[in-house]
């Protein structure tokens, strides 16, 4: 028997064959007039019954909230497996929405910006970096042509005909500041993918990779040249006399000096650069490395300025090697940068568990405007007269990184024709432990 013939026969079995029973009882005991009106109260009984369920059922099927049927409704066999599978399907649903939130999520949480397009470039879906990248907000945007929206010159022309090779450069419309790299991915027959990559970041790297190369190789240049012509002289026998051969070689030996000096920078910036933390640390007497400094300061002075010391507060936790390197880069740079008759000043002061280490010089100065990029390699705010005094550029540099290692902080202070102060601060937590604990 089809499903259709049993629902018929369930149908008499339920609803018909009762009211006939009835009805044939009415006739024995009644007369077939009382027959006929149960008969028919029954069937319109039954068909009232069945059009208020169906209404209530349509009425639950339109509502938008999705609220359970009535009961009424869900008294019935055929309503109970309806509303069965309308259940299955609110789950199912409910399943897949919460996985296009959980996706729509994953999606925004890339850094990478990502558009759908269709076959005539309008806009189906975007995550929200496609909105920092190249200005696209969603729904406001969703349809939209995305040759309005990027008008970047070439862009258009690009994403019909994309070079799966090239990626297209463009700046932000958002932040010009920022530079991206698009490219256009195939995404079924019609659709495509425009996906855009943040390489700001990735392009200051290179910009900075190559000045520094083209300082390196400027700043060896002078000297190499310098060797060069007077090995030329050398080689000519008869040209030079022997002082004008010993002063040559003094020369020569002065720029050597200088190109090894400018390895060993680079060689101790690299290490610098390349390792999170000191190898060793060890507690450090700063009276006596603030000794040391003092007779390597007189050294290089050689008599035309005046130092002087002061040490209070205990040592510091730390590498010996490295905060010798670094205050010793502060006092010679003091030196080469203070005329003869100025005074320099060396401290370490510990107050309230802050530890200070300072070099106070009377010299130059430093203009407001280069005060940030000091610390930059190869920045000189005069560079004629870094060359003057000797210095390879990168002192500061490495301060820096030592710095930074130790999680210390550099602050200048400066103004042009008064000198400068270079004060080093430690946290309190790198002062030795037996003093730290006693304050």
């Amino acid at each position: 028997m089809t499903r259709g013939g049993r629902w018929v026969a369930k149908f008499l079995l339920t609803s018909v064959l009762p009211i006939l029973c009835l009805a044939a009882l009415a006739w024995l005991s009644h007369g077939p007039a009382w027959a006929w009106a149960l008969a028919t109260l029954g069937f319109c009984l039954v068909a009232m019954v069945r059009s208020r369920q169906l209404s209530m059922l349509d009425a639950w099927l339109d509502a938008p909230d999705g609220s359970e049927p009535p009961a009424s409704v869900a008294g019935g066999k055929v309503f109970r497996k309806l509303t069965r599978k309308l259940r299955q399907d609110l789950r199912g649903r409910e399943v897949v929405e919460a996985r296009l939130r959980s996706f729509r999520e994953a999606m925004d949480a890339v850094p990478d910006g990502l558009v759908i397009l269709d076959s005539s470039h309008q806009i189906h879906w975007s995550n929200r970096a496609a909105g920092a990248h190249l200005g696209i907000r969603l729904p406001r945007d969703t349809g939209a042509i995305i040759e309005h929206l990027v008008r970047t010159p070439g862009f258009a022309e690009y994403l019909s005909s994309p070079d799966a090779d090239t990626p297209f450069v463009l700046q932000s419309p958002a932040a010009r500041t920022r530079v991206y790299t698009v490219r256009v991915v195939p995404l079924g027959e019609r659709n495509k993918l425009v996906v855009s990559l943040d390489v700001t970041d990735a392009r200051r790297v290179e910009s900075m990779r190559s000045t520094f190369v083209a300082n390196v190789s400027h700043e060896l240049r002078t000297p190499l040249t310098v060797v060069s012509g007077f090995l030329e002289h050398f080689a000519e026998d008869g040209v030079l006399d022997t002082e004008q051969r010993q002063q040559f070689a003094r020369l020569m030996s002065d720029q050597t000096a200088r190109m090894l000096t400018l390895v060993d920078d680079l060689l101790t910036l690299s290490r610098l650069e390349a390792e999170d933390a000191p190898a060793s640390e060890e507690d450090v007497d700063m009276a006596d490395l603030l000794a040391q400094l003092l007779a390597e300061g007189q050294s290089l002075s050689e008599g035309r300025h005046r130092l002087a010391v002061s040490c209070e507060g205990p040592g510091v936790r730390g590498n010996r090697k490295e905060l010798h390197s670094a205050f010793g880069n502060l006092v010679s740079n003091a030196i080469r940068y203070t005329p003869a008759g100025g005074s320099i000043g060396i401290e370490w002061r510990v107050r309230d568990d802050v530890a200070t280490f300072s070099v106070r010089d009377s010299g130059v100065g430093i203009a407001a405007e280069h005060l940030p990029r000091v610390t930059e390699r190869f920045y000189r705010v005069d560079r004629g007269r870094s060359r003057e005094t000797g210095g390879t550029g990168l002192g500061l540099a490495i301060v820096k990184h030592i710095l930074l290692r130790h999680q210390a902080s550099l602050a200048i202070e400066s103004e042009v024709g008064e000198g400068s102060t270079f004060r080093v601060v430690f946290p309190a937590w790198r002062l030795q432990p037996a003093v730290s604990g006693a304050a």
